[in-house]
């Protein structure tokens, strides 16, 4: 907002504004600009509110309409995006995007009429094409227009993907119209497929509920569950956990619901894959004015906001998906995350204990454990693992050893080295290729200056393997610098900083091996920016210590 406010600045000597002084082409100018630079720095408000007010100058500029409607959309402000999306439709009728914002106004209020009007459009580019289809079907649904909808979905058909989410839409309308054999062959078409796993096997148990057969419902749901390990949490566990509890389910979906449904699968799973966030943005957003309670859609939107690093909007919508939902377990772990990385620890791990207190199982108890490790607390991260590791099978444990590397972890953290090897050991013989425990236990052995040959042989394997992992270099260059071959340990070391530039003990090891090759000055260099990269405390010390009188013998093998 840095630039839009020197933009904007007024002189305080007069109490006249830039903008007041300047003429109309140059304030039109300067909204631009403003827009222009809040892009800039990923300010999606301000870059709405300046494309807005430069349209507003300049009402007949088509272009700039549409970059205001984009821009209101992409920052969540529906109201001005309607409002920017009737202006442009004047301007252009045939524009597609600013008739999927009315349509999809008017079918979120049961408008069905309005908004099939809206998206009967024949033409339509980056996805809106599919996106209008799918809400103009589901419009003459609400319509009651019966069978002849289905013909609507077959305009999906420029790819297998789409033909398939088309045809997921056929199986639904199908079930709403008592077609039942035709319902079962869409479904069992489109589970063949395998996109759109939960929607469809959603769309299964409904469909059986809606036939009172709530035993195949059941099976349904718990067979997906099974093939997904089991400890699945989200909508398809809520179901199951509903109807063993005998609670009544909403089976009953409103053709708005449906629209909002297709279009966050097509959203996420389709253009997100893409990477085409920009787009995955605006889809996702409609798909939430078309049902403000699908905390699918929002969870989505959260994770695209992540991923263009637009953190702080990320959280507040991870935040709203309530505590109630099927998915508050995925939202409270990503929201932990977000607060992880703003290094406001102890928030995160409270959320996390708090999720694993409502909603016990694997992925809860193995997110806690993760977030004690990231807080060093591996006294508290031990139990967890031992808890998760005695719920395993040795057929789990050994599809994914991974719960006996972190265990390795605190165990050697807490100075229980032997009961460590074991753990890491056994990770090796179920994945002896696994690079990050051949790297944890090579370079332990390396700065313990035992099993030195089989430490090496470990982490030159585990740098083969990853090759581009600084960390495993770095574990390379320390072990030759443990024996003494300080030319090879300094190019390992400067390789492994160059792909890890942000790791302090990296960058404090790359001092170590200067100090010892008489570099002095550049030594105090790297100390210097290893304390300055937040290092563990007991990294810190040691920097501090060897600032103040170098690599002195009681530190020099760390």
């Amino acid at each position: 907002m840095l630039g839009a406010c020197l933009l904007g600045s007024a002189c305080a000597t007069t109490g006249l504004s830039a903008q007041d002084e300047a003429t109309p082409g140059a304030r039109l100018y300067g909204d631009y600009l403003a827009a222009s630079y809040a892009s800039y720095l990923n300010d999606a408000g301000a870059r709405s509110t300046y494309y807005s007010r430069a349209f507003a100058r300049t009402p007949q500029d088509l272009k700039l309409g549409r970059l205001a409607m984009t821009s209101a959309v992409s920052a969540g402000d529906m109201l001005l995006a309607r409002t920017l999306a009737i202006e442009v439709n004047v301007l252009d009728a045939g524009d597609e995007l600013s008739r999927a914002i009315l349509g999809a106004y008017e079918l979120s209020r049961g408008a069905y009429g309005k908004a099939e009007k809206l998206l009967n459009i024949e033409s339509g580019g980056a996805g809106l094409r599919e996106i209008n289809a799918l809400m103009l079907g589901w419009a003459r649904s609400g319509l009651g227009q019966g069978i002849s909808v289905v013909e609507t979905f077959d305009v999906l058909d420029n790819s297998p993907y789409f033909q398939l989410m088309a045809t997921l839409q056929k199986g639904k309308l199908y079930a709403q119209l008592g077609e039942f054999e035709k319902a079962d062959a869409a479904f069992d078409k489109v589970s063949e497929g395998g996109i759109s796993r939960v929607e469809t096997v959603l769309s299964q148990a409904r469909f059986a509920l809606a036939r009172g057969e709530g035993d195949k419902a059941l099976e349904t749901l718990t067979a997906f569950a099974e093939e997904n390990g089991g400890e699945i949490t989200g909508p398809v566990r809520a179901y199951i956990n509903a109807i063993e509890a005998g609670e009544t389910l909403e089976i009953e979906l409103s053709p708005e619901q449906s629209a909002s449904r297709a279009l966050t699968d097509i959203a996420f799973n389709f253009f997100g894959r893409l990477g085409q966030y920009d787009a995955v943005g605006v889809f996702l957003r409609l798909a939430v004015q078309l049902d403000p309670d699908n905390d699918k859609a929002k969870l989505y939107l959260a994770t695209i906001l992540e991923e263009t690093k637009r953190m702080d909007e990320a959280l507040a919508i991870y935040m709203a998906i309530p505590k109630t939902s099927p998915y508050s377990v995925s939202a409270r772990l990503s929201e932990a995350n977000i607060l992880f990385e703003a290094d406001d620890n102890e928030q995160a791990i409270e959320i996390l204990q708090a999720a694993h207190d409502r909603h016990p199982s694997r992925i809860t108890k193995g997110a806690l454990g993760r977030g004690h490790l990231i807080m060093e607390n591996y006294g508290q991260a031990l139990p967890v693992y031992d808890a998760l590791i005695a719920e395993l099978d040795e057929s789990e444990l050994k599809a994914n050893p991974n719960p006996y590397y972190l265990r390795g972890i605190c165990l050697e953290r807490l100075e229980r080295w032997q009961e460590a090897v074991v753990d890491f050991k056994l990770v090796l013989e179920y994945q002896p290729d696994n690079a990050d425990a051949l790297n944890y236990l090579g370079y332990t052995w390396v700065d313990k200056g035992v099993h030195l040959n089989e430490a090496f042989d470990m982490i030159r394997k585990a740098v083969v393997l990853r090759p581009d992992s600084g960390a495993i270099v770095d574990s390379l260059g320390w072990a030759h610098y443990k024996l003494g071959q300080y030319g090879q340990a300094r190019i390992r070391l400067e390789e492994a900083a160059e792909k890890s530039p942000e790791s302090a003990t990296i960058i404090d090891h790359l001092g170590d091996v200067y100090w010892k090759l008489g570099r002095f000055r550049e030594a105090g260099y790297q100390w210097r920016r290893a304390r300055d990269l937040n290092p563990t405390d007991a990294e810190l010390l040691l920097i501090n210590a060897k600032l103040k009188d170098g690599l002195s013998a009681s530190t020099s093998d760390q």
